[in-house]
């Protein structure tokens, strides 16, 4: 090869190459990945990035650094240069001999190519006969004094790729050649087997075992843990190409059963029947021809052979009508419902519905697999014919469809269930049944003297109490889609003016003649003015005072439903002021007027309402959800907690930090406690789906407080409830927040005196362990204990399986912490 010419030559200015810094030792990391490194170790690049900081400390002193090798760190295929011993008396010189490699070597990838502290101008080429080729010599002297020649303005090299060579516009060389030289050619190389850009696998692996070095102390570390635990949670949908409608269609027959064990239905535990008619075989097939009709070509033969037959789909429909969970006879009428009059896509549903709920992880896919048929069969039936829009069937089956979806713990029918909610609320609200003119008149079975006409008037007002009926369980349940995925309910307070619905004793009545009885028995059954939910909102001793003429169950729902978009409002307004640059406190009196009014709502309400015996605790689990979030920022403690990753952990890190501190977040762990204490009490089987939701929020509020709990270097007074204060006698009392309120926890709530506990589930020995705030791993411990005891191993909801994987990865996160 030749070397004529200055073209395979570097020209640096003396100006500018005695300015060039660089620094006495470079660590393991910004040395393999070509990057600038610091003279303070830890560099701050690996502070920054968390890596562990690796240099030869051998080498680590005050003295003039050894020559060349100083900065470069053996890997693999790099072959160092001598030894290059220490001289005081004179910069070294690096010599090395480009052409004169061994014959058939290859030369070695260069892995790091330092900075040099100054770069004098190469000598030229020797020309001479008696050597052959002509050879090139580079010159490196190394000055030990590198601070006094920092170049500060080079840009920042962590956004280099690989060496970066200043060469500014005064001193350009115009003998500067573009063609690639030997020493190029080694640095493209070196590309091949070792980005400069990408960490070393050797690295990454030594990082993952050892703890970075500032997380001891950071409080954001948690969330590092936690991010792992909502990746793997159902509400973060991931599209993917083997995710679609078809994929289901194999759960729709049902896999032969052995003779040892018996039949699907022997397997569901069926105490009582709602409807005396039973399932015919021509609804059997009108059910399956519903399906059908949404299933691929090459599935339908599976599908027709081994569906279900029709005693297996009316056990399964008489399950979902008697569940306790379900409560499905609340806006579906079991005295006059015949399965053999109904509409085949209603059937379906809530045959899927049964289905899903017995936990059977066979009759489980199979119901997830209907409802996933009729999710696309039913705007079918719209699309065909614009008059089935106005469907009461349709409708009641649409909403157990989005019911399913919602609670299925799959995050791709989370999310369809969540976003095909709004053509539901739109039918119903254009067809006028949200309003109070639109509602026929109520029926008096009063005026009806022979059977006839009272059967008449019977199923007249069926319909229409059907109707109103199904738009407050839409109401609840466009309530339970909000605070359970943290959106925007679709249906406001001021919407719902239709008229309450009537006693239950009334709905439940079995013949004409109970109904005109159970209405001619309640002293208020003839109203000049049906009342609305609004009169319950402006005052709430009409709780008290009406109790025998609506329905308490569904009127008490319907008003926390308000009372959350009342809570909801104030949220994202007080989201919105944290989220400002605080300049001005524009609306600091209308929140706090909010806010008390709110307060003074639910007090109001807790006083005069009569809950419903079956009902009482999710009722009164409601109320201490709708309080919990009043006082606290629940969208940044999940951000805390690590959803979203470790730089929204750090985002949200000081408005936690803040809340922590102060009253509100006393009262919220109050509140979250009650919210456990009312789960405990839940019979066997009905923490599900909402229920199991609110646990999860109150565990998670929980568990942010007891994290920071002096956390290092938090700030906190003795009355903030963080430094976890002694009493006068010098001992602190034990505050029990899923207990009743007594003088200790009104002390904690008012001056953060006390311990803050809660009590696990009795153990073997019928007895109750003391779980300590401070002690989060402990606290999330006993949350998944009480959802794991309320149902059998084998038969649990896959929604509730999912909130006990987030809730012991946040146990992990959480890690032991001794007691103070």
């Amino acid at each position: 090869m030749a070397h004529d010419a200055p073209r395979n030559r570097r020209a640096v200015s003396p100006a500018l190459a005695g300015s060039l810094g660089r620094v006495t030792q470079a660590c393991r990391a910004c040395a393999t990945n070509h990057l600038r490194c610091t003279e303070e170790k830890p560099c701050h690049r690996c502070i920054d990035k968390g890596l562990d900081c690796l240099w030869d400390r051998s080498s680590d002193s005050g003295t003039t650094p050894p020559a060349a090798t100083a900065d470069l760190v053996d890997g693999p295929g790099f072959a160092p240069s001598g030894t290059g011993a220490t001289s005081e008396q004179r910069p070294p010189t690096v010599s090395t001999d480009i052409d004169q490699l061994p014959e058939g070597s290859t030369p070695q990838p260069l892995q790091a190519q330092p900075f040099l502290g100054t770069l004098s101008a190469p000598p030229g080429v020797n020309h001479d006969p008696s050597a052959g080729e002509p050879k090139s010599t580079l010159q490196v002297p190394l000055h030990g004094d590198l601070t006094a020649h920092q170049f500060t303005g080079l840009p920042n090299s962590d956004l280099l790729l690989g060496q970066w060579m200043p060469m500014g516009s005064l001193d350009f060389d115009a003998n500067f050649g573009f063609e690639l030289n030997d020493i190029d050619l080694r640095f493209l190389e070196a590309y091949n087997t070792n980005l400069p850009f990408e960490f070393d696998r050797r690295l990454q692996n030594t990082q993952s075992t050892k703890e970075p070095p500032y997380a001891s102390s950071d409080p954001c570390r948690p969330a590092i843990l936690g991010t792992e635990a909502y990746r793997n949670y159902y509400w973060k949908f991931r599209p993917n190409v083997q995710d679609h409608g078809a994929a289901e269609e194999h759960n729709l027959s049902l896999p032969a059963t052995a003779h040892d064990h018996g039949s699907p239905e022997s397997r569901i535990s069926l105490e009582r029947r709602i409807t005396c008619a039973v399932l015919s075989l021509s609804s059997r097939d009108k059910i399956l021809t519903s399906i059908m009709q949404t299933c691929r070509t090459e599935d339908l033969s599976r599908v027709v052979q081994a569906f279900p037959g029709a005693e297996l789909l009316d056990t399964l429909l008489q399950y979902y009508l008697t569940s306790p969970v379900a409560r499905s006879d609340n806006f579906l009428h079991g005295a006059t419902f015949d399965p053999n009059k109904k509409r085949p896509d209603l059937l379906a549903a809530m045959v899927a519905a049964g289905a899903v709920l017995t936990s059977d992880p066979t009759l489980s896919k199979h119901g997830l697999a209907i409802q996933e048929c009729l999710r696309v069969a039913i705007p079918r039936h719209w699309e065909r014919n614009n008059t089935l829009t106005r469907d009461l069937e349709l409708w009641q089956a649409y909403l157990i469809v989005l019911e399913i979806g919602l609670w299925s713990g799959h995050s791709r029918k989370v999310e369809i269930a969540e976003s095909f909610l709004q053509p539901l609320v739109t039918m119903v609200r254009r067809d006028g049944k949200l309003k109070r003119s639109d509602c026929p008149k109520s029926v008096i079975p009063g005026d009806c003297d022979d059977s006839v006409s009272l059967h008449s008037a019977w199923t007249t007002w069926v319909e229409t109490e059907s109707f109103k009926r199904l738009a407050f369980r839409m109401l609840e349940h466009d309530t339970n889609a909000s605070f359970s995925l943290l959106v925007n309910p679709l249906i406001s307070y001021a919407d719902i003016q239709l008229p309450i619905p009537d006693p239950a004793e009334m709905w439940s009545a079995l013949s004409p003649t109970q109904w005109k009885a159970s209405f001619l028995s309640e002293p208020n059954s003839s109203l000049a003015r049906p009342l609305t939910l609004a009169d319950y909102m402006d005052d709430t001793e009409n709780f008290h005072a009406y109790k025998n003429t609506v329905d308490t169950s569904i009127v008490s729902s319907a008003f926390l439903s308000c009372a959350w978009r009342l809570t909801w409002e104030y949220t994202q307004l007080r989201s919105l002021q944290r989220a400002g640059s605080g300049k001005r406190s524009w609306n600091a009196l209308l929140m706090s007027g909010r806010h008390e009014e709110i307060l003074k709502l639910l007090s109001n309400f807790r006083i005069s309402a009569d809950l419903d015996v079956t009902r009482a605790e999710e009722i009164t689990m409601r109320v201490e959800l709708i309080l919990m979030h009043l006082h606290m920022p629940f969208n940044e403690i999940q951000l805390f907690a690590g959803m979203d990753g470790l730089e929204q952990a750090r985002y949200a890190y000081p408005t936690i930090n803040q809340w922590v501190t102060g009253d509100s977040a006393r009262t919220a762990v109050w509140h979250g406690g009650q919210v456990l204490r009312a789960a405990k009490l839940l019979p066997r089987g009905a923490l599900w789906g909402p229920s199991a939701m609110m646990v999860y929020h109150a565990s998670l509020v929980l568990w942010v407080y007891g994290l920071l709990f002096e956390m290092p270097g938090m700030t906190g007074s003795a009355s903030s409830g963080v430094s976890l204060p002694s009493s006068a006698g010098g001992q602190s009392q034990n505050v029990y927040l899923d207990g009743p309120d007594d003088i200790a926890t009104q002390r904690f709530l008012q001056f953060g005196r006390g311990l803050p506990f809660i009590r696990s589930l009795p153990g073997l020995d019928n007895q109750l362990d003391d779980v300590q705030l401070s002690r989060p791993d402990r606290v999330m411990e006993t949350v998944v204990d009480i959802l794991r005891r309320n149902h059998d191993e084998m038969f649990r909801p896959h929604s509730v399986d999912n909130l006990i994987q987030l809730i012991g990865g946040l146990q992990k996160a959480a890690g032991p912490r001794a007691l103070s």
